[in-house]
């Protein structure tokens, strides 16, 4: 990372040199007095020293992934525009990687700040790895089609044989095939999309689990010899110990991907979870300071984006306080 790149923020770009220089070797006595010093100075810089470290655990996490890839590819990946109909901007930095995994880890960490990154399999191959880090991210292909990231999720897209290949590391996402068939393999679940087919998919933890939405998708756990075809309304789970299928009904595929139309809808949530929800997906945060109405339940469909009008709601049902600042939203 260069100070160029992180011209924009100084304080990243200090935090991330401070979690560069531990990982090279442990700090001198001098060394860990100035970064206390500097941790100290400002709450901020605290902030950006998690942020910091979390990137280069997740960066290590990409390099372990890609060393236990078993099918190499010889052709880059083609790349994806990004449009933002939900989503705030994205930087996009271009690079073909082919540096051992100590540079991997430092580009992974420039790029992960930006949104997006690329990633080594192999000399030959290149890929590109996306984070929705803002809200939602939507990827759009008119060959491959669309691709929707909810918060936080982690996408490595990779072409093999001309076939898409998608990695989802963690996070959730919705797909919607293109012009040719695209395949997503997690946590050991492998799925083929042929053309028009959709999803909605989840990786967490050492589970991972798909939700067919239209078309029939092909589906193969590690270690079967024969996998299974499921249809419409389908929902798969796989925990490297059993794998379950059953059938969903359209009014919970409704409420399951209502994220990936930009709605959360909440059945007898409790409101403090609720918040928590909605807190995801937003800069200006809910701070819930009435003890009382975090036990109470609230059922409807909200605008994932807009805090304030989910605020208003609960002030009004409830009674509570609403105290709005620039630096958040405050319920009592």
């Amino acid at each position: 990372m260069t100070g160029k790149e992180l011209k924009g923020n100084p304080v990243d770009a200090i935090a991330f040199e401070w979690v560069a220089r531990s990982d090279r070797a442990p700090l001198h006595d001098a060394e860990r007095a100035a970064l206390k010093a500097w941790l100290e100075q400002d709450v901020r810089h605290r902030g950006a020293f998690i942020r910091a470290r979390a990137l280069w655990a997740s960066a290590e996490r990409l390099a372990a992934f890609q060393g236990m890839s078993s099918s190499p590819v010889s052709l880059p990946c083609v790349p994806l525009p990004v449009t933002r109909p939900l989503a705030a901007s994205v930087s996009r930095r271009e690079t073909r990687l082919t540096t051992g995994r100590r540079s991997f880890v430092r580009m992974a960490i420039a790029a992960g700040m930006a949104g997006m990154a690329l990633v080594p399999g192999s000399p030959a191959e290149a890929a590109r790895v996306y984070q929705a880090r803002d809200g939602l991210m939507h990827l759009h292909d008119a060959h491959w089609g669309d691709i929707l990231l909810d918060q936080g999720a982690l996408l490595r897209v990779r072409e093999g044989r001309g076939q898409p290949c998608l990695d989802l590391l963690e996070g959730q996402v919705h797909l919607i095939a293109g012009n040719t068939d695209m395949q997503l393999n997690m946590n050991g679940l492998s799925l083929v999309l042929p053309r028009a087919a959709s999803l909605m998919a989840h990786a967490g933890s050492g589970e991972s689990d798909a939700l067919v939405m239209a078309g029939n998708i092909s589906a193969r756990c590690a270690g079967e010899r024969t996998g299974r075809l499921l249809h419409a309304c389908d929902w798969i789970r796989y925990d490297h110990r059993h794998v379950s299928i059953k059938k969903v009904s359209r009014n919970d595929i409704d409420r399951l991907t209502a994220w990936s139309r930009g709605l959360l809808e909440f059945r007898s949530v409790e409101v403090v979870s609720a918040i928590a929800q909605i807190n995801r997906y937003n800069a200006r945060k809910i701070a819930l300071k009435n003890s009382r109405l975090g036990g109470e339940r609230i059922s409807g469909v909200f605008s994932l984006n807009d805090p304030e009008a989910f605020a208003r709601v609960l002030g009004e049902i409830f009674g509570a306080e609403i105290l709005m600042s620039s630096g958040g939203i405050t319920l009592r």
